[in-house]
């Protein structure tokens, strides 16, 4: 077996223009990733933190603005003819029956009727679809697309298989048995399968099929962490291993994603942070579940249906306000946390703008108010600021946030064309945040 990487991404950056020359969106930032041949690997983290991109680079669909993506030593120009996608989405051709999508990539190859027949009889026997080959995808249900996804990818013979959730629309019985049998064909020498890339916002579906798991970081993506996963193949999520690996990739999600928001430093003196993207309702409503004993993590997730990355960006927000703290995986209220729940309306409100206002952010920008002649700024200069501190966040996204918590706490007053200091108490327009 060869010693160079399978897989290699050097230096590797991808950014997008910005509008009307401002400064550009940072998808990837500085990516170094060597993945081996016969590895699984699992990509996890928040959304928005570029999992996706990462593997469409893999797979030769997008190219880098920086750096290189090479595939067994040699650069990735184009799409890679070793390596085959699963995408979310499905990607299916909905005037082609479910044989006519599996058979579309085989019919470019240079394979005989019968070999084509051969391979895609048997990758539909592998995904469950015996059966079903003349039927057209708006026949099918969501979990029966994505197999005919999976069906179709598999059929090529790649050598690698990137896959972008690939699982989240299957049954359970459906999910466990193609993650079975694509990691048997891993582990089979006489298959060309060598190398799986999947993307999963579920930590029990990483430690179940892959050996490495990689944590991206977001805005920009980078890695985070990598986790080697020493247990051994057939894997039980019920036994203590299994849950003890789950138990250490949690507290390191954890520990990467809820004690620091990303920075964006704008002088030496004043370093302003960002703030996660959770609405002060989903705070409260958090707050107002957790009790001052802790709470397992994947429990809160459970009980208030949220994907475990949304959760985080939640539980992030709430430990920036004060109201939580998380220990290990657990997450339970604070001293503060108990006395806003306890108050009135009022004493709610005075609680977070106390908060918010040893947040650099809502400090800074209640000084920039309170610093102009009549206590308010327009909602113009109010982006203009943000941009200027944030080049490479989703500006309106942040701007609704912000205004969402300093509305809530009684911190700012807002209008359509303004945002003013509460001392003002001028009427408000209840319109978008975002003049169109």
């Amino acid at each position: 077996m060869s010693t160079q990487p399978f897989i290699a991404l050097e230096a590797v950056w991808l950014e997008y223009p910005g509008e009307k020359g401002a400064a550009p969106m940072i998808v990837l930032e500085d990516i170094n990733l060597q993945i081996a041949e016969n590895d699984i690997v699992s990509l996890l983290g928040p959304s928005g933190c570029g999992k996706s991109t990462l593997i469409r680079l893999v797979a030769g669909l997008i190219k880098p603005t920086r750096g290189t993506v090479k595939f067994r030593g040699e650069e990735v120009e184009g799409i890679c003819p070793g390596v085959a996608m699963v995408f979310q989405n499905f990607a299916l051709f909905p005037w082609l029956t479910v044989v006519g999508n599996v058979r579309l990539p085989l019919k470019q190859m240079e394979l005989s009727e019968d070999e084509i027949a051969r391979r895609t009889s048997h990758s539909l026997e592998m995904v469950g679809l015996n059966g079903y080959e003349g039927i057209y995808p708006r026949e099918l249900s969501g979990g029966m697309k994505q197999r005919v996804g999976i069906a179709r990818a598999l059929a090529a013979n790649p050598e690698v298989l990137c896959m972008d959730e690939p699982f989240s629309a299957l049954d359970v019985l459906t999910a466990e048995s193609l993650r079975n049998e694509l990691g048997r064909l891993c582990a089979d020498p006489e298959n060309p399968l060598r190398t799986m890339v999947s993307v999963t916002h579920n930590i029990e579906e990483a430690v179940y099929l892959a050996k490495r798991i990689i944590v991206l970081a977001a805005r920009p993506g980078r890695i985070a962490i990598d986790i080697a996963n020493p247990l051994p193949y057939p894997r039980v999520p019920s036994s203590p291993d299994f849950l003890a690996v789950v138990s250490r990739i949690h507290a390191a999600l954890t520990r990467h994603e809820l004690p620091e928001p990303a920075s964006e430093p704008v002088s030496v003196a004043l370093a302003i942070h960002t703030i996660p993207h959770a609405s002060i309702n989903e705070v409260v409503g958090l707050a107002s579940v957790v009790t001052p004993e802790a709470r397992n993590i994947f429990d809160l997730g459970d009980e208030l249906g949220y994907e475990f990355s949304k959760l985080l960006v939640i539980i992030k927000s709430a430990e920036l306000l004060d109201l939580v703290t998380t220990p290990g995986e657990n997450v339970m209220l604070t001293e503060t946390g108990r006395q806003f729940l306890a108050g009135d309306v009022s004493r709610r409100r005075e609680i977070l703008r106390e908060k918010m206002l040893r947040l650099p952010l809502f400090n800074r920008l209640a000084q920039l108010i309170g610093e102009t002649p009549d206590r308010l700024i327009s909602i113009v200069d109010f982006f203009e600021h943000l941009k200027e501190w944030f080049p490479n966040e989703n500006l309106p996204e942040l701007a609704r946030t912000i205004i969402g918590w300093g509305r809530f706490s009684g911190l700012f007053v807002y209008s359509s064309v303004a945002i003013s200091l509460p001392e003002l108490k001028r009427d408000t327009e209840e319109e978008s945040l975002v003049p169109s």
